[in-house]
């Protein structure tokens, strides 16, 4: 907090010491004078942030932010040369009155964010469907080959797809650094994602992974173990396995706004951003503290 007070302090010595020449005068209001503070730490904070090479003194900089507000930068001079003489006037009380404006609007903007994503959230929430489930899945021998590669065909690629499920490497299983790869492929067998998974042996682990895809693919593929050619002797479970296919965000907001038709009330307030006419509609409230959403967590009136 003191730091940014003499930060801005600084910037106003600066700018009052560059507009000394200038002449005319027009008297700025203490609250517009917090404003146009505020406006420059923001302006420092962007420059630092991009790396840009103007001096933080520069007509150039200053001269059409204060003119925003309708004054000059000889006004602006003026106002605190003046403001300067007075007893009662204190340079800090509208510096901090400035940094006060700062955290108010990063709040509001805090705020704002959390609301979007929790919007977002539910709209994933809404839009996920499940695209295969399968209970048990084994593999002993080579005959099993039908199992050892799993494909799953999707009408829609362009969003994310969640493959979850358990394995379990029997002590039975001879062989050694078994993998699963998964893959999303195009028409061509174009692999667009993939990602592998070397397995554990001696107990059941739980397995998530989640591939972006894209306009082109079309079908999901899975194979199991990776095992040679000539494998020893095959003793791998897969249960539980579960694809859930995650539109982008663009169409999870619509499924949510358009095709369950709910209006959008996060802690009593209604947001429009997304949702269907209100006479077709019926309010989806979130309840407050808010927790990350989930399919079981909204509670639709």
């Amino acid at each position: 907090m003191k730091a940014l007070v003499y930060r801005l302090c600084a910037v106003l010595a600066c700018v009052a010491a560059l507009f000394a020449s200038c002449r005319g005068y027009k008297q700025i209001p203490e609250e517009t004078l917090a404003d146009i503070f505020k406006d420059m730490y923001v302006l420092n904070a962007y420059m630092e942030r991009n790396n840009m090479n103007l001096r933080f003194d520069s007509v150039d900089i200053y001269g059409p932010l204060i003119g925003k507000y309708g004054y000059t930068a000889e006004d602006f001079r003026q106002t605190i040369t003046d403001a300067t003489k007075r007893k009662s006037f204190r340079l800090t009380d509208i510096v901090e009155a400035a940094i006060a404006k700062l955290e108010a609007e990063q709040a509001a903007v805090t705020e704002r964010v959390r609301v979007l994503d929790l919007i977002d959230s539910m709209a994933y929430a809404v839009s996920r469907r499940e695209v295969f489930r399968d209970s048990l899945i084994t593999i002993r021998s080579l005959a099993d080959s039908a199992a050892l590669t799993l494909r799953v065909p999707l009408e829609e690629g362009a969003g994310k797809v969640d493959i979850t499920y358990y394995y379990l490497i029997d002590s039975l299983d001879g062989n050694k650094n078994l993998t699963n790869r998964h893959a999303l492929l195009t028409d061509d067998s174009l692999v667009r994602s993939s990602s592998t998974l070397r397995m554990l042996s001696g107990r059941r682990i739980k397995h998530n992974v989640v591939l972006s895809g894209g306009e082109d693919v079309t079908e999901l593929a899975v194979k199991f173990g990776n095992y040679p050619e000539k494998p020893k002797r095959m003793h791998l479970t897969i249960d539980s396995l579960v694809v859930v296919y995650q539109p982008p965000l663009e169409e999870a907001r619509r499924v949510l706004s358009h095709e369950y038709g709910y209006r959008l009330m996060i802690d009593d307030r209604e947001y429009e951003e997304y949702y269907a006419p209100k006479a077709d509609s019926r309010a989806l409230r979130v309840p407050s503290p808010l927790v990350v959403a989930q399919c079981d967590s909204l509670v639709v009136e």
